[in-house]
C-alpha cells in the first residue's frame, strides 16, 4: 500500500484456551515514494484496505451512517443450551391469524371449550387489543400444559394498520421463566445448526455438563446502530452487549481468506466481521475511525485476518 511501517510492540498476549490475542503497540507510517503508475496502484489498495474494515466502521457509527456506508449489523448471542427454549418459540404461526374470527377460534381452541367463561373473557381482551392502534406490546395467554410445564401464547401484532398477527408458543418449566422469554425476536432467531449437531446424547449428561454447553443465536433482524450510541457533551461513546456480526455489503471475501480457514469455494459472500466489547464501560469513539483503550474491543472473523497488512494511518481519508 505504499507505506513503510515503523512498528514498536508493547504488549503481546495469546490465550490458547480462548483463542484471543492481544497485542499493543505504536505505529509509524512513513510514504514511500514510487511511479505515477505504482502510486495509483497504491491508492487503489488503500482505498480497498479502508472499505469495510474496523475503522470504516467507527466513523460510520459516529457520523450515524453505517447503513449508507454498506454496513449491515446483526446481533449474536451466546446463551446456555438448557436456556434454548426461552429464544426459540415451540410453536409459530405467522400467516393464519390475519382477523378478528380468526382469534377467536384460536382461542376457544387453547381452552378446549372445557372453560368457556375464562375463554369468553381471554376473546375480549384480545379483541380490544387487536382493535387497538396505538397497542403494540403483545398479548399473552398462559396455560398449564398436562406434562405440568407452562406454555406461554404470545400474540404479536405484525402492522397496526391490519389485523396480521404473529403467534407464538413457548413452552417453560416455570412461570418464574416467562420473562425472560424474548418475545420480542421471535422469529427472527437463527440458531447456529452446527453447534447444535454438534450436540449429541444430551440427555445423558449431567446437569453440570449440561450448564456448560454454550449455542451462538443469530438475529435476523438488522441493528440500528445509533441506538447504541449516547452523546455527552461534543463527544460520543459507544455501548453494545453479546456480539455484533458486522457485514460489508460492497466488497467480496478475499480468496487467501477462503483457502486460509477451508471455506467452500461458494462461500465467497461478503465480508462478515465479528465485534464484542471486553468489559461493561462505554467507549469513546471519534470522528477519524479512533476509539478509546487499545483492549475496548474484540474483533473476529474477517477483520482478524485483515490486520497489519491492511493497516492504515488515522488520517486516511478515501478520496471519492
Amino acid at each position: 500500500m505504499g507505506y513503510e511501517l515503523t512498528y514498536w510492540l508493547n504488549e503481546y498476549e495469546h490465550q490458547f484456551t480462548t483463542q484471543v490475542v492481544f497485542y499493543k503497540g505504536n505505529t509509524q507510517f512513513t510514504e514511500m515514494k514510487g511511479s505515477k503508475r505504482r502510486m495509483q496502484q497504491w491508492d487503489k489498495n488503500r482505498l480497498m484496505a479502508y472499505q469495510g474494515s474496523l475503522t470504516h466502521f467507527i466513523r460510520s457509527v459516529y457520523a450515524g451512517n453505517t447503513e449508507a456506508e454498506g454496513f449491515v449489523v446483526n446481533l449474536i448471542k451466546t446463551i446456555p443450551y438448557q436456556d434454548l427454549n426461552l429464544y426459540i418459540p415451540a410453536y409459530t404461526d405467522t400467516t393464519s391469524i390475519h382477523s378478528p374470527s380468526a382469534i377467536v377460534k384460536l382461542i376457544n381452541g387453547l381452552y378446549a371449550q372445557k372453560d368457556n367463561a375464562l375463554a369468553a373473557s381471554q376473546i375480549v381482551k384480545a379483541e380490544q387489543w387487536l382493535a387497538s392502534k396505538r397497542d403494540r406490546m403483545p398479548y399473552t395467554i398462559t396455560l398449564a400444559a398436562p406434562d405440568r410445564t407452562v406454555q406461554v401464547y404470545f400474540f404479536i401484532k405484525r402492522s397496526v394498520v391490519s389485523d396480521q398477527v404473529a403467534v407464538y408458543r413457548f413452552d417453560v418449566s416455570d412461570t418464574a421463566a416467562i420473562r425472560y422469554i424474548q418475545w420480542e425476536t421471535a422469529g427472527t432467531i437463527i440458531p447456529d445448526q452446527k453447534a447444535l449437531n454438534r450436540i449429541s446424547g444430551y440427555e445423558s449428561i449431567t446437569p453440570y455438563q449440561r450448564g456448560q454447553l454454550k449455542v451462538k443465536l443469530f438475529y435476523s433482524r438488522p441493528l440500528n446502530t445509533n441506538q447504541f450510541v449516547t452523546k455527552t457533551g461534543d463527544k460520543k461513546f459507544l455501548q453494545f452487549n453479546d456480539t455484533w456480526q458486522i457485514t460489508y455489503t460492497r466488497e467480496r471475501k478475499d480468496k487467501e481468506y477462503i483457502e486460509e480457514n477451508a471455506l467452500q469455494n461458494n462461500d465467497s459472500g461478503y465480508q462478515e466481521s465479528t465485534l464484542s466489547m471486553t468489559g461493561p464501560q462505554p467507549v469513546m469513539i471519534f470522528p477519524d475511525g479512533y476509539y478509546t483503550g487499545t483492549y475496548s474491543f474484540i474483533t473476529g472473523a474477517y477483520w482478524s485476518y485483515e490486520k497489519t497488512d491492511k493497516m492504515l494511518p488515522l488520517d486516511f481519508k478515501p478520496a471519492r
